[in-house]
């Protein structure tokens, strides 16, 4: 039997052999045989650390969710004050661009809350992590003096997390919207919805 050492490094594998393969083949698509050839083993292997493939896929979307929101609150920390929180949190909400393996991954997952009650949990954590950082930063701003809220900070948080899921998706996908545009449209609602119009790409 592999030491729990091994194990862990074993589970991690197959892990990242997921992910590869999900990004490759697309969810609905992907087989136990697809995540046992990305990780060079047999398909025995992958059933015996993940009894079912749902299991594997639920902790690819948990590490997925906890990456992309723990990075953006990292990101806000680091700055020294309101605005450049805010500049921050806009930022690492797009993707970097079609290839942006993160965020695609997540797109992946996000038709599925429907049907999956685990994806479904997981895409309101997401969602309310993010619109929970947005609203501090903006609640924080106000109390400080550099905001003027044109509307109600969970409102104005709520309509960015919306305006991030809609850009983002077609930066992924590659029709009319790319990652300077939609940063660029982000600030411009953000700078009237704050009152600031200072704050810019």
């Amino acid at each position: 039997m592999a030491r729990p050492r091994q194990q862990d490094a074993r589970r991690e594998e197959l892990l990242r052999a997921a992910r590869s393969a999900i990004l490759d083949r697309g969810l609905q698509a992907t087989r136990v045989r697809d995540v046992a050839d990305q990780a060079g083993v047999a398909t025995g292997t992958v059933t015996y650390y993940f009894r079912e493939l749902g299991e594997l896929f639920d902790l690819v979307f948990a590490e997925a969710v906890a990456r992309f929101c723990t990075t953006r609150e990292n990101d806000a920390a680091a700055q020294a004050d309101p605005r450049g929180q805010l500049a921050a949190v806009l930022r690492s909400g797009l993707p970097t661009g079609p290839d942006d393996e993160l965020c695609c991954l997540l797109y992946e997952f996000s038709p599925q809350a429907r049907r999956r009650p685990s994806d479904s949990r997981l895409r309101k954590e997401l969602y309310g992590r993010q619109v929970d950082l947005y609203e501090r930063v903006l609640t924080a701003g106000a109390d400080s003096g550099h905001f003027h809220l044109q509307r109600p900070a969970d409102e104005i948080a709520a309509n960015l997390v919306a305006l991030e899921d809609a850009y983002g998706y077609h930066v992924i996908a590659r029709t009319f919207m790319t990652r300077d545009r939609a940063e660029r449209h982000l600030f411009g609602y953000a700078s009237v919805a704050v009152a600031d119009p200072s704050l810019a790409p």
